[in-house]
Parts: C-alpha cells; sequence; structure tokens
C-alpha cells in the first residue's frame, strides 16, 4: 500500500483548527505594543469624554440652564468632597461599604466558581439548576431584603449574603458554559497523558475556559458593587448607599452628588483592578 492510498483514521475533533499561511509560515500573535496601545486609546478616549461632561456640566450650571438642586456644578460637588474626606463619619461609611464589597466579591466568585464546575462534572444537577438560576438571575434581589433582616438582623452581614448571591450566579453560569463548551480533544489530551484529576482541571479546564470565567469575574464584581449599594440604600444603617439616601431625604443634593461620586470612583478602581488582574489570568492565553 502506497502513502498516497493510505486514510486518517484521526477524529474529526483531533485534527488542528490552526491555519498556516501561505508562505509556510504559522499565523504571528498580535504584538504586545498594539495591545498597549487599543488600551491606551480606550483610556484616553474615557478620560476625554469624562473630562468633557464635567466642562459641559460646569457651563450648564454656571449660566442657568438648570437648577441648582438637580444638578450642582462639579466644582461644588469637588469642592464638598473635599471636606467629606475630613470627616470621620465619612470613612466609616466607606469602610463598611468597601468590606462589604470585598467579601461579597470573593465569597460570590468563590461559591459561583464552585457552582459551575459541580454543574460540569455533574451534567444532570446543572440541567436541573440552571434554568433556575438563569430566571433568579432576573429577579431584584433587594424584594429579599426583608426576609435577610429577619433571619441574620440589620447588619453588614444581611448585605454581604444578598450581594454574594448576586454575584455567585453570573459566576456559576458562565464557568459551567465555559467548561461545557471546551473542545473534546482537550479532555482526550489529559487522558492520554494520564494526568491526574487536579492536574486535569487546573492545567487543561480551566486555561481553556479562561475567558468565559473571566467574563463571569467581570459580571460578579459588577454586581457584588450593584448590590451592595442597592442593599444599603433601601433599609441599612450605615454605608455610602445609605447615606445617599439620607441625604437624598433631608434634601442636601451637594453632599448627595460628592457620596454618588465616591461610589463611581469606587467602581473606577475595581474596574482598573479587574483589568489587571484579567491581564495575569489571560497572559498564557495572549502570549
Amino acid at each position: 500500500m502506497t502513502a498516497a492510498s493510505t486514510k486518517s483514521f484521526a477524529a474529526a475533533d483531533d485534527l488542528p483548527t490552526e491555519t498556516v499561511s501561505s508562505s509556510g509560515e504559522p499565523p504571528r500573535p498580535p504584538r504586545r505594543g498594539h495591545r498597549f496601545g487599543t488600551l491606551a486609546l480606550s483610556a484616553g478616549s474615557t478620560l476625554a469624554l469624562i473630562l468633557l461632561f464635567i466642562a459641559l456640566t460646569e457651563i450648564g450650571s454656571r449660566a442657568g440652564w438648570w437648577n441648582d438642586h438637580v444638578l450642582p456644578a462639579p466644582s461644588v460637588i469637588f469642592a464638598e468632597l473635599g471636606g467629606l474626606l475630613t470627616e470621620p463619619q465619612f470613612w466609616l461609611d466607606a469602610r463598611r461599604t468597601g468590606i462589604e464589597v470585598a467579601a461579597a466579591i470573593l465569597f460570590g466568585c468563590l461559591l459561583g466558581f464552585a457552582a459551575g464546575l459541580l454543574f460540569w462534572k455533574i451534567p444532570l444537577l446543572g440541567r436541573v439548576f440552571e434554568p433556575y438560576l438563569v430566571s433568579f438571575y432576573a429577579v431584584p434581589l433587594v424584594l429579599f431584603y426583608p426576609v435577610m433582616i429577619v433571619l441574620v438582623g440589620i447588619n453588614a452581614m444581611s448585605v454581604i449574603i444578598l450581594a454574594t448571591i448576586m454575584a455567585a450566579i453570573p459566576m456559576a453560569l458562565n464557568t459551567a458554559v465555559g467548561l461545557n463548551q471546551m473542545p473534546p480533544v482537550y479532555m482526550k489530551l489529559a487522558r492520554s497523558l494520564r494526568t491526574s484529576p487536579q492536574q486535569t482541571l487546573f492545567a487543561i479546564a480551566i486555561p481553556a475556559a479562561g475567558p468565559y470565567i473571566v467574563a463571569g469575574l467581570r459580571l460578579a464584581v459588577v454586581y457584588a458593587l450593584i448590590g451592595t449599594i442597592a442593599m444599603e440604600f433601601t433599609t441599612a444603617q450605615a454605608g455610602l448607599g445609605y447615606r445617599i439616601r439620607y441625604l437624598y431625604e433631608i434634601f442636601d443634593n451637594i453632599a448627595m452628588f460628592a457620596y454618588i461620586v465616591v461610589v463611581l470612583l469606587l467602581s473606577c478602581l475595581l474596574t482598573v483592578a479587574l483589568a489587571a488582574v484579567e491581564r495575569v489570568l489571560l497572559r498564557g492565553r495572549n502570549a
């Protein structure tokens, strides 16, 4: 039998999917400088839009386009913010909110990641609970805050529990989807190399599902912050969300907007930190 007449019995999903250029050279990954240029352009455009919004708001407020009670001038808000930084009450509220957000992110990501792994290892369990998680994902969990007050009390723990649940759901769903969409050839490779379950999980499965896990992490961080501020805004007795509601009720709009700016700055810091974590987690894939 000649070489031309032989047939390959390799599985279709075992064949490489990367294409080779006409010159015979493998495709080159995008240059690191190009990625940094894209990030710089995105950050620069975002900063330019923020500065433009501040300038237009300052001009509109000083020109009398709207009432100062609706939206004060940014210069007045920043001056009020500078005064808040010297008040002990502000730091107490900021510390409580920071602890609640950090705890919700940590426990939510760990719980969601573990649930996603469980749904992947036991497909029947995933098929049973996934529709309920998707439906529960669309329900505003602030509705369950009165129940948590009865069970736990009016304290930080009730806020942390609900914010953790809000963060865990997208983490669990994205982890399960990423692991289930992993190419079967990866697991065949693991079996051929006789890797241990721990090696298969940490060296093959998790890196393969990396983009989905990172997407779930992004949503978990966002929903942890939203859940914490929303729970504090309703019936909590401390925190940035509670202080915003309190200042709204006593018609102190300038201080209220100063606290809103603090929450926006907190979200920006979380976004920057998350981008750094994403680069570390996906470094091997983008190398």
